[in-house]
């Protein structure tokens, strides 16, 4: 499968593939009823670019030729779809164990993969990390990706879940595929953060004027972030690349109430538990 506006490479294994220039001998595609030449690779192998087509209700026969004209049936198909458009992704962050939730939302989503039972392999998300393409040691082709299984919801709307293995503060590239190969260019950015605890994990309950810290690495201003003190969600009072700041004491805690509470933040629907915060 592959994208209506053609260029897509297609692979094609087999046998007693030729490259006789002198003998008009050329390896040759048909999809559909296109015709386009092909690249010999090997007596094996040969490649096919597809062609434009905006055929996009029935799979294209492929067929191939050593001289344009007699053709042989591959048994195989390729189908066209439109490219897909991202319009947006959330949540815009993750924590570095993985595992969270990335929504896409867009037009033109196909659930194309599941009829060829390919999708596993075809359907992905990409996570390319953002590195400074400025440092002298950069190199484009090894800059770190991680690939996963995009799950189709509808037509405007794709799930897959956030690798692990990044840093706290580690930025990457979110895109789409639909075949493996034709990715989208929206390009969402997604920020690992990492927590690495909270402190104080005591104080007094009239100290209105202080703050318990989260510790971490890659927090981002702009996403959801709400603490949670008591069961009660409220905002932080700031928010850094490297530290949260919660209210110590709630506008509605007693001044002369003295317990341990439970205590624990929540970014972006994520939520992390912390020992108790004790009141004395």
């Amino acid at each position: 499968m592959g994208l209506a506006t053609g260029g897509t490479d297609i692979t094609i294994t087999g046998a007693w593939f030729m490259h006789l220039p002198e003998y008009g001998v050329f390896p040759f595609c048909k999809i559909g009823d296109t015709v386009v030449r092909a690249k010999y690779i090997t007596s094996n192998r040969i490649i096919c670019k597809t062609p434009p087509s905006f055929d996009t209700l029935a799979p294209s026969a492929i067929s191939v030729s050593l001289n344009g004209v007699d053709f042989h049936d591959t048994g195989f198909t390729f189908s066209f779809y439109e490219k897909p458009e991202l319009i947006d992704m959330q949540p815009r962050s993750s924590n570095i164990e993985g595992g969270t939730e990335i929504w896409l939302k867009g037009t033109k989503f196909s659930n194309i993969g599941a009829s060829s039972g390919n999708s596993m392999k075809s359907m992905r998300c990409r996570f390319k990390q953002i590195i400074d393409n400025t440092s002298p040691d950069f190199d484009e082709d090894n800059i770190p990706t991680k690939y996963v299984p995009a799950f189709f919801i509808n037509n405007e709307t794709m799930k897959c879940a956030s690798p692990s293995g990044w840093d706290g503060g580690d930025q990457v590239k979110v895109d789409l595929t639909f075949n493996g190969v034709d990715y989208t260019e929206a390009s969402f950015t997604l920020s690992f953060y990492t927590i690495f605890g909270s402190f104080p994990k005591s104080g007094p309950a009239d100290a209105t004027s202080s703050n318990i810290q989260i510790k971490g690495k890659g927090f981002r201003k702009d996403s959801a972030i709400l603490c949670s003190i008591n069961n009660m969600e409220v905002p932080p009072v700031s928010v850094k690349f490297n530290v949260i700041k919660c209210p110590m004491v709630l506008a509605t805690w007693p001044a002369d109430k003295y317990e341990s509470v439970p205590f624990s933040i929540v970014i972006d629907g994520s939520k992390k538990e912390f020992e108790n915060f004790h009141y004395y």
